[in-house]
This record gives structure tokens, sequence and C-alpha cells, in this order.
């Protein structure tokens, strides 16, 4: 399956080295299609268990990573397995963003039908219950939260428990962010106890066998020749070089892995194979074996005639 990818991505390849190395375009650009993400058992589980916890628990889940863990891809997967019966709105936190930001960008997701209240004069709370009327089941994704101030994350976690005192199970509310958001939740936890009410999953670097898998499935994605593939462009040695420059971060494993191929591209320009001695030997032996024959036949053939 084959999809034009996205132009932005840290590390890149000329198209000089594409084309040597058989690649149709960039192996480390996030595809488009979140069917093409890569996948394996040890994040299938994960996955599985934020998905029973959206369905099953009236906290929020909190994914904490470090930072070019994956939270983001993530999040994307999470959004294209989701049952069809939700609906969901997605948030991408920058710097001083607050809640006001959020409660807008969920009332412009989360419409009301003509002849509601004007959604300007209801608050967010309001706002999300009238929509639950029609939609019963809502999933609010906040990505990068530990870029929200504690009064923002403050609300962003109350409104999420209010809305449960009235529809159990009707709003799912996943956050992902590093160890700082971590440490935010417990802050407010102490003030307030409605902010406890959260299940925090830490999503880990890729082992060495993951990260091989990872970087394979990768490249494999990419061949320009089905009939040439490119999955192992890297041998083995060079994608242990890649977990222990990277120690299992995406972010890291996609640089490491272009450094490698970029070395693997320019190999033949910089060490020309040697030409092999072997076969020239042989030939030459041939030759004069040859050569000693003929005179030999032609020797018997100049005896026999005189």
């Amino acid at each position: 399956m084959r999809e034009n990818p996205t132009p932005a991505n840290d590390y890149l390849l000329s198209a000089t080295q594409l084309s040597a190395l058989g690649l149709a375009y960039e192996p480390f650009i996030t595809p488009k299609d979140a069917a093409l993400l890569y996948n394996d058992s040890h994040q299938e589980m994960t996955t599985n268990i934020v998905l029973k916890s959206l369905t099953n628990e009236a906290k929020a889940i909190v994914l904490i990573a470090e930072s070019g863990a994956g939270k983001t891809t993530f999040l994307r997967k999470i959004l294209h397995i989701t049952r069809a019966d939700i609906e969901s709105c997605a948030c991408r936190i920058g710097a001083g963003q607050t809640f006001q930001q959020i409660s807008a960008k969920i009332k412009q997701k989360w419409l009301l039908p003509d002849g509601a209240e004007a959604p300007a004069e209801l608050s967010i709370e309001n706002h999300v219950i009238c929509y639950l009327q029609k939609h019963p089941k809502l999933l609010l994704l906040i990505d990068d939260a530990d870029q929200l101030d504690l009064a923002s994350l403050a609300q962003l976690l109350q409104l999420k428990h209010r809305i449960e005192q009235t529809h159990p199970h009707a709003l799912g509310l996943l956050m992902t962010g590093d160890h700082k958001l971590k440490l935010q939740i417990i802050t407010l936890e102490e003030a307030n106890p409605s902010c406890s009410a959260n299940y925090q999953i830490n999503i880990r670097p890729l082992n060495r066998e993951q990260t091989h898998r990872y970087v394979r499935f990768r490249l494999s994605n990419v061949a320009s020749d089905a009939n040439h593939p490119t999955e192992d462009l890297l041998d083995n040695a060079a994608l242990d070089a890649v977990f222990k420059a990277s120690r299992g971060n995406f972010t890291k494993i996609h640089a490491a892995s272009i450094e490698a191929l970029n070395q693997l591209q320019c190999r033949p320009l910089t060490q020309p194979p040697r030409k092999s001695t072997h076969l020239t030997a042989i030939t030459i032996i041939g030759l004069v074996t040859t050569l000693v024959l003929l005179t030999y036949y032609l020797a018997v053939q100049l005896g026999i005639a005189y």
C-alpha cells in the first residue's frame, strides 16, 4: 500500500541517495495512513489496555513517555482503531495554550444542532452534556498535556470528573506527556481529590529486537521496486549500532538509521570493491594447460606423419 509522504522530517536522504538505495521516498516520515503504522505484540498489549480502560473506566488515561518515544504516533493509532460509535476530538498542546483554547476547539469540533442555545453562551461542561444527548460516546485526546499550566490541567480533569457524575463512561479523556505531567498531576491530587481519578501508563522505549523489527518494517514500506525488497538494507551489526545509539527512542532511531544508510550508500564510492584475483589465476592456469596439451597433440601428430 503506497501513499504520499508528508514533507516534515528532521532526517532526510537526498533524491540521489534514495535512488541509489532503491527507496521510493523517505523511510522515516510518519505515514499519513494510520494502517501503516508500526505495531508489535508489546505495543498491541498497551493499545488494548488503553482501549479497555477508555471503555470501562471512569478515570482519565495518562500516557507517560520521554520526548521522542512515539506518544503522538500512539494517539494516531488509537484514533484509527477506536469503535465507529466513538466521536473524538484531538488537541495538540503548544507552549502557553490554556483550557479556554481547548474548550473552543471542543465546541468547534462537537457542534450542537440548529436550535440549541448559542455555544458561546454555554459553559464547556453544559456544551458537552448537550452534545452527549445525540452522541453518547466521546473521546477527548490531549497530546503534550505537560505543556498546560496547572490551572488548565486541573480544569481539564475536573471537566471529565463532573461529566462522569451524570454520564458515566460517556467522555473518555486520554492525555500524553513526559514525566513533568506526572509531577503536575501529583501536585493537583494533593489539592483536589477529583484530579486523582486517572490511570497512568508508561510507554517504554523499544528493546533491541523491537528496534531491529521497526527499522526493517519502515524500510520494507518504501522500496521503489517490489522485486527488490529493501528491508535488509541494514544488516544486524548496523541495526545493533542503531539500537546502541538510540536506546529504542523513535526519534533517535530515525537519526541513527539515516546515518547508517548514508554510510551504506557512500561505501561503494569511498571503498571500491577489490577485483578478485582468484578467477584470473584459474583462467591463466587453464590457458597454460590447454597450450601444453595442444603442443603435445601436435608433437604426436608430427611424429606419426614422419
